[in-house]
This record gives C-alpha cells, structure tokens and sequence, in this order.
C-alpha cells in the first residue's frame, strides 16, 4: 500500500474513533443519578434534589410498624421507636455509584438497564445504639419470667420439679435489630437468656423438715362475708408452702405469690384502699405474709423489706404485720442461718394459718415488744347513698386510732452473742364511716366514739369505697 493510502485509512480510522467517542459520551449518564434509577423500591422523580427525597422517606419510614417476639409475647413498635432509620448518606452514596464508577463500558450497561427499571439500590439502616438499648430495655418487663424454685408438698408428700426463667438479652436482640432488613410488618426474634432458680429438686434433701427452727400462728374467720378471705388465705399460703431457701439466698414474697388477680386463684375480699375498705382481688394476703414476717422474726432471719400497714391488724400485733402489693411492696426474707430452711405455710386447722421455719433447731430466742410513740385520733366521715331506702343508715366502717410506734427485737443466740434492734411502724387513723339515704338527718347519727374529733359529710359520688381495687395491686392492699 503506498503512502497516500496508508494516510486515508488512518484519518478514516480515527473519525470512527472521535464519533464512537462522542456517542459514548453522549450515552452515559450526566446528571449525578442514572436517570430511572429505583432506590428502597422506589423511583426517584425527575428532577428530585436526591437528598432531600431520600430524607423525606427517612422521616415517613420511621413510622413504619415492626413486630418483635419471643414465645408466647409479641410486640409492636415504630421503626422510630426502636431506634431504626433510613441511613441518608450511606443510600444516596449506594446510587450515585450507579454508572458513574468502573470502565465506560459498564458504566454505559448501567445507565441503560436503570432506565429500563433493571437496577434498584436497597436503603442502607442505622442503628442509634443508645436509643435501641433502652427501648430494649423498656420491653425487659414484658420478656421476664421469674424461675420457679423446686419444692416439697408436704402435705401431698411430693416434690415439685424447678422450672427456669428467662430474661431478655438486651445486647442480642439489639444484634438482631441491626441484622433486620426492615421492610414491611417485619418480624424481630428477641434473644433471651435463662434465668436459672436457685433451688433444684435435688436441693431438696438437705432440709431436716423435721425440726423447727421458729413458727407462728394467726386465726381468721371463713364464713359470710370472711370467705373470700379465707380462699385467698389458703391460696396464698400454698403458693409458699415448700419452699426452700439455702443460706444467704432471699425470699421474695410477691415472687413466689404472683399478681393478686382470678386467673392467678384469688377471689375478691375486703381490702385497703387510702384509709377505706373496698372490695377487691386478694384480700387476705397480707395475713399470710404477716404470720411469715413474725415466724421469720422469731427465727432470727433477717428482713430486708418489710412495710407496715397503713392500719393495724386485728390478726396480729403491731410491729409484726407485713403488708404487700403487687407488684409495688414487698416482703423479702434472707437466710442467715447457717443451714438451708424451709417454708412449711399451711392449715392445722380450717381457720388457723400456721408458718413454720423448717430446717433446723432454733439458733436463739427471740423477743419483740413495742412502744406507743404517737396516737392520732379518727374522724368521722359520713356519705349520702341514693340506692338506701328513706331513713336507712350503715356503719360501714368502724374507726380507728392511728399510732407510730417502735418495735424492739432483743435476741440472745446460742452461742452467747446477743444483739438489738428497732424499727418503726406507722399506722394511720382509720375514718368511722357511716352510709345515709338522702333524707336522712346526720344529726340523727350516734354520739361521736371516743377518740373521734371530727366529722366529715360528703355527698354522694365522692366516696372512695365505692371504686373497686384490685386486689393487693395499684395502691390497694389485703388486710
């Protein structure tokens, strides 16, 4: 080939290559994302500031419902909530990469397919770590199950097998929040750990039940209007019949127990509510952990929680009540004792509740005394009731002296050591409360008892004996 054509090739050659060129150029992609491209299912709009759209899904995805189990319970809360949310800069970077990185080749095959719908970038999530763990945290409630200890039914002569509890793994479930995917009506597994109990069925051989380390006895009444007490009592007391505590290990009373609720084998019975009784879910309770209360403290156990009631028992003397809401108050008993005890709660007769402290001989004797520091004296409160007959009246409520007083427990161990303490109990004055129909004339009423110094009438619709309670639950106790 001579030299003139070699020259016209080359030109030929090179204009093919310039127009190649210019048609590539003109084929990728200009704007800083591909034209069609879809990002978290979603086109973006023509003309859309990229950012801006993507923080307005941000914002409407965070109300987006996402369900979180585990067995028997399941959750729901808003992304938002959880602490999950669209990771603005993390998608809008995922899309920009879209035909605008790598040879022109696949750049080109990039913007071609992203016009054709081929190509969506998933939304990135993040994870605010401190708000997920103490929403987390706020579900822990919900997740928890107490382990159940194993105990001996003594009067059926069986042994109840422990069961283990659970409590929810905060830092794996967060885990698995940060795994989720997050779409629509999206399903988290919440992680949980064991709870183990503290006493195993094979714990339960090492209690000598036959020997009595303190015991204490209370009566109540089970016919007419006491019968609900006396179920709740019988309930109560078998929920803690049995158990076993190891030394050092305590003794919670509303863990064993449970709610005060028809499901849980509580009936409804007179309870306290403010200074009143009102009718409620397990009333009686309280008898049954007052009597523990003494029999521990005859026992020479020691009671890290424990609160008196608002008025005394007639059940028991003042100082030795314990009184318990579920699950606000508590009573709580520690094993000091150098071997493992058992809770013996049970009927000697049908209405006498007898606690025994099993376990062992008693390590010391034990008196307890109190002083009267202060006596408030009680008013009389009187509440017009349509539903009473013209000239009808009631006492409802006999009233009662409030007092503070100081228990002092002397105890001589033993061994020869000897020690004292003190605590105090505040008893509130309970009102005298008297029900009249609308004609009745108050003036009408008997003389004030002694010890009242007032008298308070209140119309119809303000009595707080008239709202049910729930049994030992939401400010209201068993008496």
């Amino acid at each position: 080939m001579d030299t003139r054509a070699l020259v016209l090739v080359l030109a030929l050659g090179g204009s093919a290559g310039v127009g190649a060129a210019v048609g590539v150029h003109h084929a990728l992609p200009a704007s800083p994302v591909v034209r069609g491209l879809s990002v978290g299912e979603r086109f973006l709009p023509d003309g859309a500031a990229p950012a801006a759209w993507l923080a307005a899904r941000r914002d409407a995805l965070r109300e987006r419902v996402v369900r979180l189990r585990h067995d028997d319970v399941e959750l729901t809360a808003t992304l938002g909530e959880a602490g999950v949310e669209v990771d603005v800069d993390e998608t809008l970077a995922a899309a920009l990469r879209v035909g605008h990185e790598g040879p022109w080749a696949r750049r080109l095959r990039e913007a071609r397919q992203a016009r054709r719908g081929e190509i969506d970038v998933p939304l990135a999530w993040a994870v605010d770590e401190q708000r997920a763990r103490a929403f987390l945290e706020r579900l822990a409630p919900q997740i928890y199950r107490a382990p159940v200890d194993a105990r001996l039914d003594l009067a059926n002569r069986r042994k109840i097998p422990e069961q283990a509890g659970r409590a929810l793994d905060v830092e794996a479930s967060l885990a698995a929040l940060r795994a989720g995917e997050h779409g629509d009506e999206e399903l988290i597994e919440l992680a949980v750990r064991q709870v183990l109990p503290q006493v195993e069925v094979a714990d339960l051989v090492s209690v000598d039940v036959t020997r009595v380390v303190a015991a204490y006895e209370t009566k109540f009444k089970q016919l007419g209007k006491e019968a609900g007490r006396a179920r709740n009592i019988r309930n109560a007391a078998s929920k803690i019949d049995g158990t076993i505590l190891a030394p050092g290990d305590t003794f919670s009373f509303n863990a064993h127990v449970g709610p005060r609720t028809a499901k849980n084998g509580f009936t409804i019975a007179p309870e306290i509510l403010g200074d009143e009784t009102v009718p409620g879910y397990g009333g009686g309770t309280c008898q049954v952990s007052s009597t523990l209360y003494a029999a521990s403290l005859f026992g020479a156990l020691d009671t890290p929680d424990r609160q008196s009631h608002s008025r005394p028992s007639a059940y028991i003397p003042m100082g030795l009540d314990a009184m318990v809401t579920y699950p606000e108050s508590d009573l709580k008993i520690r094993n000091t004792l150098p071997f493992p005890i058992m809770i013996h709660a049970y009927l000697p007769e049908p209405t006498v509740l007898r606690v025994e402290i099993l376990g062992g001989d008693p390590v010391a004797e034990v008196e307890h005394h109190v002083s009267a520091e202060h006596t408030d004296d009680f008013i009389r409160r009187i509440y017009v009731k349509s539903e009473l007959s013209e000239g009808k009246v009631k006492r409802h409520q006999k009233g009662s002296c409030g007092y503070d007083v100081r228990s002092f427990v002397s105890i001589r161990y033993k061994d020869g050591r000897a020690s004292e303490r003190s605590y105090s109990s505040e008893y509130k004055p309970a009102p005298e409360v008297f029900w009249v129909a609308p004609d009745y004339d108050p003036q009408a009423l008997p003389a004030l008892p002694e010890h009242a110094k007032a008298v308070e009438e209140l119309r119809e619709g303000e009595a707080a004996a008239e709202a049910p309670a729930a049994g030992g639950q939401g400010g209201a106790y068993s008496m």
